[in-house]
C-alpha cells in the first residue's frame, strides 16, 4: 500500500509512454467534456457528447457493464459473510481509444517489491478498514498507485463483478469504471508502479491479436512467428487442492489401447454406491472394483501478450487476465445476461469453479504449515455464527457426510489436505 507522501511524486519522473497516456488516445477535435453524470441507456448513451467516438461495439459493450449484475447465487451470501481483513479489490479503468474502441489501463509494479515484482496488474489492494465499500477500495488504491482521481464525475462506475478467489487467501473484487476525462495525466508512485500502459478490452476474448494491435504493435510479430503462429493467448491447468471429481469407469467406453472417449469418463456424486475403478494390466484387459476412485480437479490459468515484452513489460496473466476475460465476456455479450464465448476454453473440463474454490477456501481444515486466515477472520471479526457450513461444504464439493463410505469420505477429505501446484501459483495481486 502506498502513503499519501509516496503519492506526491512528481509527475514529471514517469517513465517514455506514461506522460498524457489518455490524451494520446484522445483527438483534438474531440476532447472528451467533463459530465456530473453518466447516462448509458440506450437513447442517453447516442447523445452522449463524452462518448461521440465509440464504436457501435463499444457502446454495446458499456450498455451492457452499466446493467450487469452478477448471479443472485454469487458470493458473499448472507449464510457466508466475507471478512472484511480478507477482502481486496481491483479496478478495472476502461477508457475510449482514438477509434472508438475500449481500453483497459494496467500497470507494471515495481521490481523492488517483495511479492509479484515487475508484474503486469490492475491497480487495487487490501481493504482497509476506512473503506465503506469494496468500490471505495478499488478507488483509493487506483489513486494512490497511479493517479487516478476517485471522482465519480470524472471516473464513473459501470458494475461491481463477482469476486475472484487467490491462494494468498484474498477474496478481490474487480470494479468496472470509465474515464471519461482523457485530458487527465497519471501520476505513479514509483515504490509500486513504474510504468502504466493500456490494452485493447475486446482482444481478452481472442486467441489471436486483432489486426489493429498488430498495426500498432509490431513487437507481437517478433515475439509470436516461431513458425507456429501467434501465440497470443496461451493456457495451462494447474492442480486444484480441493475436493477431487468422482470417476465411474464403468460406463466409460475404452478404445482398444485403453484411452478414454473425449471429455474422459464419465462423473457422479459421491454418493453413488455403484462406484468403481479400472486398472488396466494390459493392452486389452480392464479390471473392476467396486472401491472409489477421485481424480484431481483442474483450474485453468490464461496468459496474454501485451506487445511489449522486448521493453521489459510482462504478459497478461493469472488473476488479471481472468478478470479482463470475464469483463470482456460480460461487456460483449451479443445477448446479456449470458456471457460472450471467446474462441477458447475459459476453463479446464470438470474444473474447480470460482464459487467452488471460494467455498473450499472457507471450509478446508487448516494445517500447522498453511493456517486458515478465512475462518480466523471470521471469528475475529464475530461473523462465525452467521455460516452455514452445510451449504458451504455442499458448494465446495464435498459429500454429504452421511451419505459416502468412510473410506471414501476419508479419502476425498484427506485428498483435499494435500497442496497442490495451485498453493504456489502467482495469485498476481
Amino acid at each position: 500500500m502506498s502513503t499519501k507522501k509516496e503519492h506526491s511524486s512528481n509527475r514529471r519522473n514517469l517513465p517514455i509512454g506514461s506522460r498524457n497516456f489518455l490524451g494520446y488516445h484522445s483527438r483534438s477535435e474531440e476532447r472528451v467534456r467533463r459530465s456530473k453524470k453518466l447516462k448509458l441507456s440506450s437513447d442517453d448513451l447516442e447523445r452522449n457528447t463524452n462518448l461521440v467516438a465509440l464504436t457501435r461495439e463499444s457502446k454495446r459493450c458499456l450498455r451492457n457493464l452499466a446493467a450487469y449484475k452478477p448471479p443472485k447465487d454469487t458470493f458473499p451470501q448472507p449464510w457466508l459473510p466475507f471478512p472484511k481483513s480478507r477482502r481486496a479489490a481491483v479496478l478495472v479503468a476502461l477508457f475510449v481509444g482514438r477509434k472508438g474502441d475500449l481500453y483497459v489501463l494496467l500497470s507494471k509494479r515495481a521490481s523492488t517489491l517483495r511479492s509479484f515484482a515487475g508484474d503486469t496488474s490492475l491497480p487495487g489492494g487490501k481493504m482497509d478498514p476506512e473503506d465503506k465499500s469494496i468500490e471505495d477500495t478499488a478507488r483509493r488504491e487506483a489513486f494512490e498507485e497511479i493517479g487516478l482521481p476517485p471522482d465519480r464525475n470524472k471516473v464513473p462506475l459501470l458494475c461491481i463483478l463477482e469476486p475472484f478467489y487467490v491462494e494468498k487467501q484474498l477474496l478481490v473484487t474487480p470494479v468496472v469504471v470509465l474515464v471519461l476525462d482523457n485530458t487527465l495525466q497519471p501520476i505513479l508512485n514509483a515504490p509500486e508502479v513504474t510504468a502504466l500502459f493500456s490494452h485493447p478490452l475486446v482482444s481478452f476474448l481472442s486467441s489471436t491479436p486483432p489486426a489493429s494491435i498488430i498495426r500498432s504493435e509490431p513487437e507481437l510479430v517478433e515475439l509470436g512467428d516461431d513458425g507456429s503462429g501467434y501465440r497470443y493467448h496461451t493456457s495451462n491447468d494447474w492442480d486444484w487442492d480441493g475436493p477431487p471429481v468422482v470417476l465411474d469407469p464403468s460406463e466409460n467406453k475404452l478404445s482398444k489401447n485403453g484411452s478414454a472417449n473425449r471429455n474422459g469418463t464419465k462423473r457422479r456424486s459421491f454418493s453413488d454406491s455403484s462406484l468403481r475403478t479400472f486398472k488396466r494390466s494390459d493392452e486389452n484387459e480392464v479390471k473392476v472394483s467396486n472401491e472409489p476412485v477421485f481424480r484431481k480437479r483442474k483450474f485453468r490459468m490464461h496468459q496474454f501478450l501485451t506487445g511489449r515484452e522486448a521493453g521489459g513489460i510482462k504478459p497478461v496473466f493469472g488473476l488479471t487476465a481472468a478478470v479482463l476475460i470475464h469483463t470482456a465476456r460480460a461487456g460483449y455479450s451479443p445477448s446479456p445476461p449470458a456471457l460472450a464465448s471467446p474462441d477458447f476454453e475459459v476453463s479446464a473440463p470438470d474444473g474447480a469453479s470460482t464459487s467452488m474454490r471460494i467455498a473450499w477456501a472457507f471450509y478446508r481444515p487448516p494445517t500447522s504449515r498453511r493456517p486458515n486466515l478465512l475462518r480466523e477472520a471470521l471469528e475475529n471479526e464475530g461473523l462465525a455464527g452467521k455460516v452455514n457450513w452445510e451449504r458451504v461444504r455442499k458448494v465446495a464439493g464435498l459429500p454429504d457426510e452421511n451419505a459416502v463410505s468412510q473410506k471414501g469420505a476419508s479419502s476425498a477429505i484427506s485428498g483435499s489436505r494435500r497442496l497442490g501446484q495451485a498453493n504456489r501459483i502467482r495469485s498476481k495481486l
